[in-house]
């Protein structure tokens, strides 16, 4: 009789936490920091959400510029109003998700760029910016030519100080010579300021530069174009913005956590625990080359090809730690 009962428990914990109707819509929030038309971090979620629309019977909700003081509320609203699946789109998002997510367990809660969890409907799904970061700085360290590059981050959070770790790490690989400026914005929507930090550090030097945030973003990209000097995209590909100046993008795919966060929902193998996505698991990647594919030579494309294929095999030792 104990075995029976002790059998019929663990098929019991088997069952996920929500069943969804198949005839049904599955509603899904996602919730944004800033705008879908920052070509970076809330661009990647918002093509990631199109994409899911496409392939699955969802019904989709989007809220976009949410002040940190405004995240909690945000979460809680969506809930009350029966979302199966409400995605906070941000570190930011991990604490008040963690607060309430008990209090609705007839919805999942997901966090992205965060490492957060919690039974029975709290899972987080993060991607290896350091390793993106180390690809971006290969690619500048091979394309400068005063060998100096410039990183300018919107607020020094683990996934942005990860990137920049790995930007600077992965320039010395190409060029041990190489030195990277770094500084931050301290916020994530000041494109302004972001703009004028990377004109700070182009006239120190600085003949690529990359940056990390939201609209930030934005600033460092028009500086490159005033400047004429080169930059690396982060996370969305938008060469589209500037053609001429970006040389390729280091790709956080949002598109393939928000893809498996929802797969997982409907088939019932979602989990209360991080997941981590990297070169292997399609979460980080490079972006084409755009207009400087005749631009770099034969011997850099092979030495970038190669190292994305060493980081996939772990032969990269100096990648940066996850914080």
């Amino acid at each position: 009789m104990k075995k029976l009962m002790g059998l019929i428990f663990a098929i019991a914990l088997m069952v996920p936490i929500a069943s969804f109707a198949a005839d049904k819509p599955l509603k899904v929030a996602l919730v944004l920091p800033g705008p879908i038309t920052d070509g970076t971090f809330n661009s990647a979620a918002n093509k990631g959400i199109e994409a899911a629309k496409s392939k699955y019977k969802i019904e989709v909700s989007i809220r976009e510029n949410t002040a940190f003081a405004e995240v909690e509320e945000a979460l809680l609203a969506y809930a009350r109003d029966g979302y199966d699946v409400v995605i906070g789109h941000g570190f930011q998002f991990a604490e008040p998700a963690m607060k309430i997510h008990k209090d609705f367990p007839k919805t999942w809660f997901i966090v992205n760029t965060a490492k957060v969890a919690g039974a029975p409907n709290l899972a987080s799904f993060d991607n290896r910016w350091g390793d993106a970061g180390y690809i971006a700085g290969a690619v500048a360290a091979l394309v400068s030519q005063s060998g100096k590059m410039g990183h300018v981050g919107g607020i020094p959070v683990p996934v942005i100080e990860e990137y920049n770790e790995g930007f600077a790490n992965g320039a010395k690989r190409m060029n041990p010579k190489a030195e990277v400026l770094s500084a931050y914005v301290g916020s994530f929507s000041d494109v302004a300021k972001g703009k004028e930090i990377t004109l700070s550090l182009i006239e120190k030097g600085a003949d690529v530069v990359t940056s990390t945030g939201n609209e930030n973003v934005l600033g460092t990209i028009d500086a490159a174009k005033e400047k004429g000097v080169m930059a690396i995209g982060t996370a969305f590909d938008a060469a589209g913005l500037a053609p001429d100046t970006i040389v390729t993008t280091a790709l956080i795919n949002m598109d393939v956590n928000i893809d498996m966060a929802i797969a997982k929902i409907l088939d019932g193998s979602i989990e209360p625990k991080n997941y981590l996505l990297g070169l292997n698991e399609g979460g980080i990647g490079l972006a084409p080359y755009g207009k400087f594919e005749e631009k770099l030579s034969a011997d850099a494309k092979v030495k970038i090809s190669q190292l994305i294929e060493d980081i996939k095999a772990g032969k990269v030792e100096d990648l940066p730690k996850i914080r």
